[in-house]
């Protein structure tokens, strides 16, 4: 179904429009194409629905193989689905599955599009017999009515795990292909428990897949669960890992007929194996290396993971393709990056870790990079960033099978070229090196680019500011590259030296997250560390030809505007130290243009309060957690999906009521709000009495941003940006005589203490559920 759909969660709003042709286009037209492509996606799921009540010539739902209700209860949230498409949608009697909610207004009702979504699936999968795979925020007992109707089933992929609880003896006696299983998330304190009954319900040895994409409650129970299944389990993707199940991870020694396999440690790097639980690090190691079959590892900010991996590379009878390690220290790295090279089936190869700036470690890992000949795919993020023109150089040379390569570098110049050229089949070159390169050399490696490279795509990312390029010279480059093998070419300087301050934050933060930013300034400001003294506006013509020659040229997966301009996250309307940056004129036309298109609005408590004032709503006062969700809970009406008021600018004491002094001031409360029926999330970080707060929203922003751009769901994206910035006002240096700006490469600093996390400090944020 979502493949399918003129709009999804997954695709595009514009599949139809070109870059041509958008350029063309006013934002009327614009609006109403949109419009256009919501009411075709609105008639699909009607036709559906109507399909599995008879209603239609064709009985399309009996030959659904794959339903993501998601997608549905993404359309009738969209911003667009009013009026004359939720008018035709719910035309007969499709108006009779219509679940509504209370407004926040009196007598307001507004649709609930979960419930409604699952009120249409319950229609729906009454009449598809051959449905194989089911998606979805399924409420808690959708799947007790539903399972019985689907013999076929063989995937779920559920947001909330609690849709699972009973669930498993059905699935049991009905549903006997049943092998896949995905959860986003299951945040509950009975949640280990819960899953392993379900995986002790099930059939045993059926299930073969289970992917965790975010954080979830499981422990040693569930763990030791999974072995009911150690014979049939060959893929196993566990993200977000909790403590509890970071030191359970030996408990998974049945599970050894893995063939992929995916750790990512969501504790911020807390729990150290081999330092403080060896028993448990010395088992989870024989576990790996129990694994014969293993093809595929991925291993993610887990603390010491090259230990554990470096055994596992030494196994002859273990035959690796693909191998990433996140989040490892360099300097404490030789035996693992010796190992590497006892893994010469590896043909993808990504490590990210903390550098080393000593030449030792640089030239291990290069000579065992050089033994891995079938590399198609290498990605050396950090660890790469003193590579010389000769490292860089002399991997070409070696891995002539490369198809895509990101690396890092120091001085890099033309002379790389040759070599380079020398990769027929290269067809992605990322180069975040600190580089030197000229228009003639780059040219000349085109030149050399043959049928083999067909679409390639050169990135120089980190171009030193001397080596800048003219419009005029990147574009001789793009035709160029375009002409020889149908490619494109991206280029960035290290630093523009010219945007304003919270341009220069936004990019940092981005950069930090490995994320490409592309930036269209809106206005620039006369700012230094203790405020604010004038502003520039630039006039709209020119910004929106920045934006259009973003978009047509590399295109984007986020937007994010600050300056009170953006759908993806508005924000900064009044900086940290007081200064109003927008007028009222400007805050209107954002309320009634920008807001309907948002999907995450950032605004702090001043901003808050001028939204709503200039929209006529009373502001209440800020005296609790509860108040700020009755803020949130009044801006979303106004538009955007979710909402994040910021109240750093209100904090709270240790019960929870708002500070009267200095010596009171124990938390800052963030409250994450996604409209009635959804879950209520606050974040409470310990209060930290810091003169570096410059440009904290523009940060924040960024980094969710990035962390959405990096695929995770906006809870996780939330919080993991909120980490983010608390780190960097704790690691922040003493700039300027005011407030001065954050560390916004704290996790990329290289230290001397022995610090393996980089920036020495513990994050105290706590996520909570809000159960009033």
């Amino acid at each position: 179904m979502h493949d399918v759909s003129p709009v999804t969660i997954r695709g595009s709003s514009d599949l139809d429009v070109s870059a041509q042709d958008r350029a063309k286009t006013t934002y009327k037209a614009r609006l109403r194409q949109e419009e256009n492509m919501i009411l075709r996606w609105a008639q699909l799921w009607r036709m559906i629905t109507l399909s599995a009540t008879g209603k239609t010539l064709f009985p399309y739902a009996r030959y659904i193989r794959a339903l993501d209700l998601g997608d549905l209860e993404e359309l009738l949230g969209d911003s667009k689905f009013k009026d004359r498409v939720s008018d035709m949608f719910f035309d007969g009697e499709l108006d009779a599955y219509k679940v509504q909610t209370a407004g926040f207004k009196k007598g307001q009702m507004r649709l609930d599009a979960i419930s409604t979504s699952n009120t249409l699936g319950d229609i729906i999968t009454a009449s598809t017999p051959m449905l194989e795979e089911l998606s979805g925020k399924l409420e808690n007992d959708a799947l007790l009515r539903w399972i019985p109707r689907l013999p076929r089933l063989r995937l779920l992929n559920l947001w909330n795990g609690g849709a699972l609880v009973n669930a498993g003896p059905l699935l049991r006696q009905k549903c006997h292909a049943f092998k896949t299983l995905s959860l986003w998330g299951w945040d509950h304190p009975e949640a280990d428990t819960k899953f392993a009954d379900f995986l002790n319900e099930i059939t045993p040895q059926t299930l073969e897949s289970l992917e965790i994409f975010s954080y979830i409650d499981i422990g040693a129970e569930s763990l030791l669960a999974l072995s009911c299944h150690r014979e049939s389990l060959t893929e196993l993707k566990l993200g977000h890992v909790n403590g509890t199940a970071m030191l359970s991870l030996n408990l998974l020694a049945g599970c050894t007929n893995l063939i992929t396999l995916q750790i990512t440690d969501g504790t911020n790097r807390f729990v150290d194996l081999k330092k403080d639980h060896n028993d448990v690090f010395l088992e989870t190691i024989e576990w790996l290396r129990s694994c014969k079959r293993l093809r595929s590892v991925t291993i993610r900010d887990i603390r010491g993971g090259q230990h554990l991996m470096t055994p596992v590379l030494l196994q002859n009878d273990i035959h690796l393709v693909t191998l990433e390690l996140k989040g490892y220290v360099m300097a404490d790295a030789q035996g693992f990056h010796q190992a590497i090279a006892n893994q010469p089936s590896l043909q993808e190869l990504h490590l990210q870790g903390d550098t080393d700036e000593a030449g030792d470690g640089v030239a291990v890992l290069v000579e065992s990079l050089c033994q891995l000949t079938n590399l198609t795919d290498l990605r050396l993020q950090d660890i790469s960033d003193y590579f010389t023109d000769e490292v860089i150089g002399r991997l070409a040379r070696s891995l002539a099978k490369l198809e895509g390569w990101w690396t890092s570098g120091w001085g890099v110049t033309d002379t790389i070229w040759r070599d380079v050229a020398r990769l027929k089949s290269l067809k992605r070159l990322d180069m975040a090196a600190l580089s030197r390169f000229t228009v003639i050399g780059i040219l000349d490696f085109i030149s050399r680019l043959g049928p083999g490279n067909k679409g390639l795509v050169l990135a120089v990312m980190m171009a030193d500011v001397d080596c800048d390029m003219t419009e005029e010279e990147q574009n001789l480059i793009k035709e160029t590259i375009a002409a020889q093998v149908d490619g494109r070419f991206e280029f960035q300087l290290q630093r523009d030296p010219d945007v304003s301050d919270g341009l220069e934050a936004d990019q940092k933060v981005i950069a930090a997250h490995k994320c490409y930013a592309m930036t269209a300034t809106t206005a620039l400001t006369a700012q230094n560390t203790q405020g604010v003294s004038d502003i520039h506006y630039v006039p709209a013509a020119f910004v929106a030809k920045q934006i259009d020659m973003c978009i047509d040229d590399m295109g984007v997966d986020i937007v994010k505007i600050e300056r009170g301009l953006t759908p993806e996250n508005p924000q900064v309307m009044v900086a940290t130290s007081g200064s109003q940056l927008l007028p009222n004129s400007a805050i209107t036309n954002l309320r009634q243009n920008l807001l309907p298109l948002t999907t995450i609005l950032t605004p702090n408590i001043p901003e808050a309060k001028l939204l709503l004032t200039n929209a006529g709503i009373s502001f209440p006062e800020v005296d609790s957690i509860a108040s700020i969700i009755h803020i949130c809970s009044l801006l979303q009406p106004l538009g955007p999906k979710h909402v994040l008021v910021k109240g750093g600018h209100v904090p709270f004491t240790s019960e929870l009521h708002p500070a009267q002094t200095a010596t009171e001031r124990y938390f800052v409360i963030d409250v994450l709000y996604s409209g009635a029926g959804n879950e209520v999330i606050v974040f409470k970080t310990e209060y930290c009495k810091s003169g570096n707060t410059h440009g904290t929203g523009c940060s924040l922003a960024s980094a969710i941003a990035s962390e959405l751009a990096l695929g995770w769901e906006m809870a996780g994206a939330v919080e993991r940006a909120c980490r983010y910035v608390e780190r960097g006002i704790r690691t922040a240096g003493n700039l300027g005589k005011g407030s001065g700006p954050i560390n916004h490469f704290h996790a990329l600093e290289v230290r001397d203490n022995g610090d393996e996390d980089g920036d020495g400090v513990r994050s105290s944020l706590r996520r909570e559920i809000w159960r009033g």
